[in-house]
C-alpha cells in the first residue's frame, strides 16, 4: 500500500491540487456574487395606506450606499395614447395640505440606504401628470379611472459617489373593486433599470429637461 502510494504521489498531488483549485474557485465565485449585489443599487416602488387611488406611493432605497433621486416620470396609458411626463417639480406635493416629499418642494433629494420616501398619494400623482400634459383639471377618482387605464412610475437617479446613473420603475392598473377606483401592480416586482442602453437613454432624457 505505502509502496503504491509512494509510485503514485505525483499524480496525488496534481489530483490534490486541482481539487484545492476548484474549491477556490466555487468560493471565489461566491464571494465575487455576493461582493456584485452589495455594490449592486436597487429602488422598490410600492403602495401604503391602502389600493385605493388615494394610497401613498413609497420609493425605498435597498442600495448599500445612499441614493439622490434625480427625477421622477409618470408614463399615462389613456384612451389617446401615451403620454410621458416628468414629475419631479411636485406642484402636487406643495398644493397638499399633508406633509410629504422634500420641504413640499420637490421629489428630488438624497435617500439613504434602507431609508423611505413618501412621493405623494397616486391620485394627487396622475391628476398633476394628466395637468401638466392636457392643461386641463381633472379631478376625483372617477374621472381618472376613465381617463387612464394604466400607468408607470419611473424613478432616475444617482448612485453613491461614483455618479452611476440608476432607474427603477413599475407599472399599474386602475381596476373597480367594490365600486371604487383600486390599484393594482402590473408587475410583481419593481424593476431595475441596469442595462447600459436603458441608461444612456434615460441620460438624454434627462438632460433634456435640465
Amino acid at each position: 500500500m505505502y509502496e503504491w502510494l509512494a509510485n503514485k504521489a505525483t499524480l496525488i498531488s496534481a489530483f490534490a491540487s486541482i481539487g484545492m483549485l476548484a474549491i477556490w474557485s466555487v468560493y471565489l465565485h461566491i464571494f465575487w456574487r455576493s461582493h456584485q449585489r452589495r455594490r449592486t443599487p436597487k429602488l422598490l416602488i410600492n403602495w401604503g395606506e391602502g389600493r385605493e387611488l388615494s394610497a401613498r406611493c413609497f420609493v425605498t432605497n435597498m442600495s448599500e450606499g445612499a441614493v439622490f433621486i434625480q427625477s421622477v416620470i409618470a408614463d399615462l396609458e389613456t384612451p389617446s395614447g401615451h403620454h410621458r411626463i416628468f414629475i419631479s417639480d411636485a406642484e402636487d406635493l406643495r398644493n397638499s395640505k399633508t406633509p410629504s416629499g422634500w420641504t413640499h418642494m420637490t421629489r428630488q433629494g438624497p435617500v439613504g440606504p434602507g431609508k423611505l420616501v413618501d412621493m405623494g398619494s397616486f391620485e394627487g400623482i396622475l391628476e398633476y401628470a394628466l395637468h401638466e400634459k392636457t392643461g386641463e383639471k381633472i379631478l376625483g377618482e372617477s374621472s381618472l379611472s376613465r381617463s387612464i387605464h394604466q400607468f408607470e412610475i419611473t424613478i432616475i437617479g444617482m448612485y453613491g459617489s461614483e455618479d452611476i446613473l440608476i432607474g427603477a420603475s413599475r407599472r399599474f392598473e386602475i381596476v373597480h373593486a367594490r365600486g371604487k377606483a383600486c390599484l393594482r401592480s402590473a408587475t410583481v416586482e419593481t424593476r431595475q433599470i441596469v442595462s447600459a442602453r436603458e441608461r444612456k437613454r434615460l441620460a438624454k432624457e434627462l438632460a433634456k429637461q435640465l
